[in-house]
């Protein structure tokens, strides 16, 4: 649970500063590039006003910043390089030592990144002289740098505040899903006591007759004893199951190797095959399966699959065995022409504590917990598990996992 919360808080975390930094960084930069537009509108009026009034070109300039209350200051420059402030400003005008600079900035406005920043553009005036307009971007600036502190501002708090949701979700999610499993175990370990109780109900009651000398006829204390070994069998199958469906659920890593699954499966087909001769066994297995998985757990799947059909359909019930490779994914399916399950079962959530037919293991010997052990396997397989109906009229078991 950790874990999870853990992941889907990153992820949150994640999602959500990729989103406030793109929306946020988008608005900053286009406000900024806003006010800078601003400015190039009030410095290209300048310009136009000395370009339609050239032989008077410095008093159109003052006459339209004074006109218009532009917050601009005005250079004259030399063609030597020598700088006159005719007009000033709320810039502190540092001055340009580059003329190269200054003749750029007659094609487009330029900005000079300085302990006074400013954008200007330069108009070249009567006697080769030249005019430069500039603005202060001191403000701008300032107001960017504002916008990127609200941004991490926002983001740190949407950050946690997406924590918060997603923590409260999860848990919220996991008081369910504990629910669920706590009724699961509590119906779980009801049919297991059930299962448990019976046998020795039987093993005890047989116990006392031998051990008073109720049972005096050998063919009698024969049949006693048969009875007790096999309820004592089917103890201890059920305990068997029992053990390695714990194991199934500890966190423990099971040890993965490189398989042949088509090999693993043709290998239970002809034992199956040499036991069941009144069968029909169709099989479509295609060759070089491989998959990564644990060898036992795989064998137990197959196993468990093959002893439930044997169990519960007729001798001469027929049998189709498929493996498909579909994408990155290979799919087993076992399918029989038995009875099949209940209705209800092809539409109950497929999980380590349910029992689909809990007579079925009074009336066949089993444990009745093969179902439940072929899901946990698929689980840790990270494969899927469906049952349906088998278009040979029983149940089809589908066995999804990943190459």
């Amino acid at each position: 649970m950790k874990k999870s919360s853990s992941k889907y808080a990153v992820i949150s975390i994640f999602v959500t500063t990729i989103l406030s930094s793109v929306i946020g960084g988008f608005a900053s930069i286009d406000a900024r590039n806003s006010d800078l537009q601003q400015i190039d509108t009030s410095i290209n009026l300048v310009i136009e006003r000395v370009n339609a009034y050239p032989a008077e070109a410095i008093g159109a300039a003052i006459f339209t910043v004074d006109e218009e209350s532009l917050d601009l200051t005005l250079v004259l420059i030399t063609k030597e390089g020598d700088e006159t402030v005719v007009s000033e400003s709320h810039l502190i005008y540092p001055g340009i030592n580059s003329m190269e600079i200054v003749r750029k900035a007659i094609l487009a406005p330029i900005s000079i990144k300085s302990a006074s920043p400013f954008r200007f553009r330069t108009v070249e005036i009567a006697g080769g002289d030249y005019l430069i307009i500039a603005a202060d971007l001191a403000k701008i600036n300032a107001n960017l740098n504002n916008n990127l502190k609200n941004l991490v501002g926002f983001t740190l708090t949407a950050n946690a505040l997406a924590i918060f949701i997603s923590i409260f979700l999860l848990r919220r999610h996991n008081r369910g899903l504990d629910a669920k499993a706590l009724e699961r175990m509590q119906r779980f370990l009801g049919d297991a006591s059930h299962e448990l109780r019976t046998p020795l109900t039987v093993i005890k009651g047989y116990s006392e007759m031998l051990s008073k000398g109720q049972m005096s006829d050998v063919v009698d204390r024969a049949r006693a004893f048969s009875r007790v070994n096999s309820e004592i069998e089917r103890m201890e199958n059920l305990i068997h199951d029992l053990l390695l469906l714990a194991e199934l659920g500890e966190s423990r890593p099971t040890t993965f190797e490189e398989l042949e699954l088509t090999e693993l499966i043709q290998a239970h087909i002809n034992d199956f095959q040499l036991f069941n001769k009144g069968r029909k066994i169709e099989i479509s297995l295609e060759s070089n399966c491989e998959i990564k998985g644990s060898r036992e757990h795989l064998n137990r799947i197959i196993q468990n699959c093959l002893s439930n059909i044997i169990r519960h359909t007729p001798a001469d019930a027929a049998v189709a065995v498929t493996l498909k490779s579909k994408g990155k994914r290979v799919n087993l399916t076992i399918e029989d022409a038995g009875p099949g399950l209940p209705e209800s079962a092809y539409r109950t959530e497929i999980a380590a504590m349910n029992r689909f037919d809990p007579s079925r293991s009074r009336d066949s010997g089993g444990s009745g917990l093969g179902m439940s052990i072929i899901a946990a396997i698929v689980q840790e397989h990270d494969g899927n598990l469906e049952l349906r109906k088998s278009d040979l009229g029983g149940l089809a078991v589908v066995i999804g996992l990943p190459k």
